[in-house]
């Protein structure tokens, strides 16, 4: 084969490596815990959000989609609780259990089957 084939052989096999270890590495975001003792909030799907934010609203409609009560906290609106609980970014998810206990917590984006699983693992 011809000298030039081999070079884009190899560029594309560097390539596909690259995309292979990047797939591998992808880290999802992670926020602190929550402390929601004294608060109003659950049992079911606790969304916080900011009016901006373009994710959360992403989040909103697949929390939405799930089968279990819904409550969004935008900061711009309650920032005062977004503050006593902790969050630090948005959106920020949790599902929270009959007893008040935080059993998932999901930073950025999540989708509507990994939201009905932590559901349903509080059933």
């Amino acid at each position: 084969m011809d000298d030039t084939i081999w070079r884009l052989l190899l560029i594309a096999a560097v390539l596909a490596a690259a995309a292979v270890v990047a797939l591998l590495f992808r880290r999802r975001p992670v926020h602190p815990p929550l402390d929601i003792a004294g608060t109003d909030l659950g049992p079911g799907l606790v969304v916080f959000t900011s009016t901006e934010c373009q994710r959360c609203k992403v989040v909103l409609a697949a929390a939405k989609s799930v089968n279990a009560p819904l409550r969004e906290v935008t900061y711009e609106l309650e920032p005062g609780l977004q503050v006593k609980v902790g969050v630090t970014g948005v959106p920020l998810t949790i599902v929270v259990d009959d007893s008040g206990a935080i059993v998932a917590q999901f930073a950025g984006l999540v989708s509507a089957g990994r939201l009905r699983r932590a559901v349903a693992g509080t059933r």
